[in-house]
């Protein structure tokens, strides 16, 4: 008696069918993947919105990153306890430098050092593949992915050395009667890309994770229009890999350019010309004042973009 048995061409017919079920599905389950990712980051962003509010009622004002370079806490750093972060907040002393001197090339204080590198799922997107950890003079830190809105970042309101009508700059002290615009216009948070660990050239390799950095004059000498026509001097992959500290391509972001812009932030003496950017298709993640998220497209009005983080311009934004 015979035994049944597929011959080989049906073996290969049934395995090609496979693949092309396999190849047809695969989009799919991508897309069902990413969706659960932006929605995880959307949900961080409303955490650290509703912190922010926190915050403010405990505080009666927004958590103001530090003015003093040495100090330099970043506003993120101060939401610890409103993530659910209370025992690593327990472990900073803010009224102690976060750096020893000099300015120019500070080391961390000591008992910091177990802080700085602690990676914090709350402030990282998931859609985001880029490495979390930046060393820098052979110590580690960890990066985030959501910044805070310095401002609108035309002109000098790039510089956060003074007011930038955004919610923070350092020394910034902004209550909820400060957003005249309304919360529901005014952006309080939004998502960056990781720099590009280690690329640190005179060439550009992606515009998404490389910072530009410029030179000429002092800091804050010169309007972001007139930044944004100056040649590198390198390309750098630092951005977002110090949540604890307040520079402003660690932990601030403004609205020169428009979200996913094709070319990169521009770094001027550690002030920045930037923008939020993401791995979503088709634009970023936000937060508003008001608590709420909001994925905005890619192609914003770029006027609309930069009033949106300008918190007393008298350009209230609706429809978004």
């Amino acid at each position: 008696m015979k035994r049944s048995a597929f011959t080989l061409v049906e073996l290969l017919v049934v395995i090609a069918i496979i693949g092309i079920l396999v190849g047809l599905l695969l989009p799919a389950v991508q897309a069902a993947r990413e969706a659960a990712r932006r929605m995880q980051c959307s949900n961080n962003l409303k955490q650290l919105a509703l912190a922010c509010h926190n915050y403010e009622s405990a505080h009666k004002r927004f958590p103001g990153p530090a003015g003093d370079s040495l100090y330099a806490y970043s506003a993120q750093a101060k939401l610890l306890p409103f993530v659910e972060q209370g025992n690593l907040h327990d472990l900073i002393n803010y009224q102690v430098p976060l750096l020893l001197p000099p300015a120019n090339n500070p080391t961390i204080n000591p008992p910091l050092i177990p802080v700085v590198d602690r990676k914090l799922d709350v402030l990282l997107c998931p859609s985001d593949p880029g490495e979390v950890f930046y060393t820098e003079n052979g110590q580690r830190w960890a990066g985030l992915n959501y910044m805070v809105n310095a401002g609108p970042g035309t002109g000098m309101t790039y510089c956060s050395r003074s007011d930038t009508n955004g919610l923070f700059w350092r020394g910034s002290n902004v209550r909820f009667s400060d957003i005249t615009d309304g919360t529901s216009s005014t952006i309080a948070l939004a998502e960056t890309l990781l720099g590009m660990r280690g690329a640190d050239s005179t060439a550009l390799i992606d515009f998404r994770t490389q910072i530009k950095r410029v030179g000429g004059g002092s800091p804050c000498s010169a309007t972001a229009e007139v930044l944004v026509t100056r040649t590198a001097t390198a390309f750098e992959g630092r951005r977002a890999g110090q949540w604890i500290r307040n520079i402003t391509y660690q932990t601030f972001v403004n609205s020169f350019f428009p979200p996913n812009a094709k070319e990169p932030d521009i770094s001027h003496h550690g002030e920045c010309v930037s923008t939020a950017r993401s791995r979503h298709s088709g634009g970023v993640n936000a937060a508003l004042a008001d608590g709420s998220v909001q994925f905005l497209a890619d192609s914003i009005d770029l006027i609309t973009w930069r009033n949106l983080h300008a918190r007393n311009d008298g350009q209230v934004v609706s429809g978004l």
